[in-house]
């Protein structure tokens, strides 16, 4: 199993990061890109529960929690809230793929499809336009659409800043190409399919010249692995 966000290997733990700079020097000194050890700071945790109870999965919601707890302390403490006091400045988490919530896009013939997690334009018209770039260059590439599916959120804990910049989240699943094998070659093969042709999604939507600069232009996927 794979971090949504990430590809790597860690069955058992939740990562949380923050980024932001943060200095105790005057404005002059206090630059983005400064190469002083003490004018940025990056930070990596590390929540994991190593041992299950009653044949249960190793990832539980209470890591998830205890993951979160820890992610909001860190951004108080290096103070990465924008201006509105509330949104923060991008920090978030990597988890496990969490197959249950993914029943319905599994099957006997692809117990663990690619999943795609990827932002998207507000705007339907805009969204239903790289829908369509995503399934077509999948298609193109010997991997099976299976389907959409929208991330719940709750915009009511955001700040105003961030509600008015969220994109729409969607995830996106599809069944590895037939002539691969269900082993850790043919897996590893239907990996580098998925880090490759995601790289294809952006050249193929700015060919069609789907590229808004604006408030609502943002197309990002965040991840594709299986």
């Amino acid at each position: 199993m794979r971090l949504v966000l990430s590809g790597l290997r860690a069955p058992t733990a939740l990562i949380f990061l923050s980024a932001t700079v943060v200095s105790a020097f005057g404005p002059a000194e206090n630059q983005a890109l400064s190469s002083h050890p003490r004018s940025s700071s990056f930070g990596v945790g590390i929540i994991a529960n190593t041992q299950s109870g009653g044949g249960e999965e190793f990832g539980t919601h209470k890591v998830l929690q205890e993951g979160l707890s820890a992610l909001g302390y860190s951004m108080q403490n290096l103070r990465a809230i924008k201006g509105d006091g509330v949104s923060g400045d991008g920090p978030g988490i990597m988890t496990q793929i969490p197959w249950k919530l993914f029943k319905d896009y599994k099957s006997e013939s692809c117990p663990q499809p690619g999943v795609g997690q990827i932002f998207l334009p507000r705007d339907q018209e805009r969204r239903d336009a790289i829908k369509e770039v995503i399934e077509n260059v999948c298609k193109a590439n010997e991997l099976e659409f299976i389907g959409w599916r929208e991330v719940p959120i709750d915009t009511a804990v955001l700040g105003p800043l961030a509600r008015d910049a969220a994109p729409s989240i969607w995830q996106f699943f599809v069944k590895s190409p037939e002539r691969l094998n269900n082993d850790d070659d043919a897996r590893d093969g239907f990996e580098r399919t998925l880090y490759l042709v995601r790289r294809r999604f952006d050249v193929e939507r700015k060919k069609l010249g789907l590229v808004w600069d604006d408030d609502d232009g943002e197309v990002y996927v965040a991840s594709f692995s299986s």
